[in-house]
């Protein structure tokens, strides 16, 4: 159990880095107080990382089902499915379904990751 979360945690620091690096944005617009996904990770992408990566790692499934029903309520505009998918991965959280969480994970990576990149707004947007 300890290697599956090992691993799983290499997974999620590799999602993270490099959808960071596709979001890297010019010195001037990290000068202005702008995220860059690098040096000054995006609030979103710092709270997960506090929320539900570090739980995930860790194996608090509990932890990880109560960040996903926060999570919820971060989605952007035309994020049809954002809440929807929160909900899943915290259902799939308390059944204690690791695999199925880290599908849900995958699933709203890819399904939403490049509108946070082409959007300013939405990256620097302030968690609620």
């Amino acid at each position: 159990m300890v290697r599956m979360q090992k691993v799983w945690l290499a997974i999620l620091v590799a999602a993270v880095a490099g959808g960071a690096g596709v979001a890297a944005l010019p010195s001037a617009a990290i000068a202005a107080g702008k995220c860059d996904g690098k040096a000054k990770p995006c609030p979103l992408q710092q709270w997960m990382r506090d929320n539900a990566g570090t739980h995930m790692a860790s194996g608090n499934f509990s932890a990880v089902a109560n960040a996903m029903e926060k999570a919820g309520k971060f989605g952007g505009p035309n994020m049809t499915d954002w809440a929807k998918m929160a909900k899943k991965t915290a259902d799939d959280a308390r059944a204690n379904k690791t695999d199925d969480v880290k599908a849900d994970c995958k699933a709203c990576h890819d399904a939403y990751k490049a509108a946070y990149i082409n959007n300013e707004a939405l990256r620097n947007k302030p968690l609620p």
